[in-house]
């Protein structure tokens, strides 16, 4: 079967074949059953620099505006003269310095670049710009993509999940959110309230109604589940995951000493936020 027609395929689309992805990671679609649908990913060897450099891009991606920048750039020379940037930024709390939330908001913008290089689909709302307090995880759907062209075509409705080691507990927490029936987005308002405050109307004016068709299940929707964990997660995985669900497809990602991936970009994404409002 050509794998482009496989479950995995049809739910989130092909490994991506172009991007950090293709050269970080290596795929197994693993057989598929009525009960089961695994997509698990393996470190390429000597990849490991090259993955955190791209990811501390993300982290500031998904955590501070364009416009946020622009502001601090502009107000550089007053913030260095009156406070220092290291003190100014660490009372900003711009990223987050808690190694729980590091984890876990490391893990949801992996799952969230990843689906967005696989499918068709996009995210139209960088969430974690919007957590009131950057110290704890940010309530709602971890990731949630749309195509923009045709918001009815299909979403993905992604849950990611960080653990220093993989156990039976974290596999049926996403089971148990995932596994049993269709899970449905809780976010759609929310991505459309923000868009309309941004003044983009029109987009959210369809999410707004895009929201009552997807109560009423005649949208598409497709579950993911994202484990980051150590070199075990495959082999727990494929132990304990059972699903009833047909459109939920588990992720796994199983890398040596995967606190010091997240730990490391979070480091350099600091740092080059530091390099950003210095540098002319």
């Amino acid at each position: 079967m050509d794998e482009s027609e496989s479950i995995h395929c049809k739910l989130i689309g092909q490994h991506p074949k172009v991007s950090l992805f293709a050269e970080w990671l290596t795929h197994e679609d693993i057989a598929a059953s009525t009960n089961k649908i695994h997509r698990t990913l393996i470190e390429n060897e000597g990849m490991r620099e090259f993955a955190i450099e791209q990811i501390s891009d993300w982290i500031l991606k998904h955590h501070i505006a364009d416009s946020t920048l622009a502001r601090l750039k502009r107000k550089r020379e007053n913030i260095i003269k009156k406070y220092g940037l290291d003190e100014y930024l660490n009372q900003q709390q711009m990223l987050p310095v808690a190694e729980k939330t590091m984890r876990g908001n490391g893990a949801e913008i992996i799952l969230a670049e990843y689906l967005q290089e696989a499918s068709p689909l996009e995210i139209l709302l960088y969430k974690l710009r919007y957590n009131p307090n950057v110290s704890q995880s940010i309530k709602g759907d971890d990731v949630l993509l749309f195509n923009k062209e045709n918001l009815y075509e299909q979403i993905i409705l992604g849950e990611s999940k960080f653990r220093k080691k993989p156990g039976k507990d974290v596999v049926k927490d996403i089971t148990d959110e995932f596994g049993k029936k269709l899970k449905l987005p809780l976010s759609i308002l929310f991505v459309a309230n923000q868009l309309g405050e941004l003044g983009n109307e029109e987009l959210a004016d369809e999410l707004e109604e895009l929201n009552i068709e997807v109560k009423h299940g005649k949208v598409p929707v497709v579950n993911v589940g994202f484990l980051l964990s150590n070199h075990n997660t495959r082999s727990n995985v494929e132990k304990n995951l059972y699903s009833e669900n047909p459109n939920f497809i588990f992720l796994s990602l199983g890398i040596d000493q995967p606190e010091e991936l997240i730990s490391r970009s979070f480091t350099l994404a600091n740092d080059k936020l530091k390099r950003g409002i210095e540098d002319e």
